[in-house]
């Protein structure tokens, strides 16, 4: 199991060609923890940001991301559908709550099985200085929703 930084910036190369096209940039998941696809920074003159299903990926290895080919990259799904850490509906360095209104502290990470497409867990920040004295805290994931800076987990801490 890794987590998503681990996994951003990987490069994607095609199958079939063996070709670079691109980085992975984000991840796009639900708030019930399934992993819908990644978001790439595409490679060319006029990169830009597509979406890449995991249905698309052939492998997930430590140091790069195989597809079948690059017509793979499909547009974005709608933005009721899922969350990123980063982008436009990102929630990295939320503050995560849980249900009875205690303060768990910042969503930093995700923890993902890229194989299976399903988050496994949320890696939890208390601040700069409890992160270098404590480490950062691993959360078991559990549905949420996201709502103006503020994700709410449905379980006690």
């Amino acid at each position: 199991m890794r987590t998503f930084s681990d996994v951003k910036g990987l490069p994607i190369y095609e199958q079939t060609t063996g070709k670079a096209v691109g980085a992975i940039a984000d991840i796009w998941f639900t708030s019930h923890g399934t992993v819908k696809g990644l978001v790439a920074e595409r490679s060319g003159l006029f990169g830009r940001r597509r979406y890449l299903p995991l249905s698309a990926v052939q492998s997930l290895q430590h140091d790069r991301i195989i597809i079948r080919d690059a017509d793979s990259f499909q547009p974005f799904p709608s933005p009721e559908s899922g969350h990123s850490l980063y982008g436009e509906r990102g929630i990295a360095g939320s503050m995560v709550v849980a249900a009875d209104g205690t303060t768990i502290g910042l969503l930093d990470d995700v923890y993902f099985d890229g194989q299976l497409g399903k988050i496994d867990g949320y890696e939890i920040s208390e601040g700069f200085f409890s992160d270098l004295t404590e480490g950062k805290k691993r959360m078991e994931a559990a549905p949420f929703t996201a709502k103006e800076g503020v994700v709410t987990v449905e379980t006690m801490w």
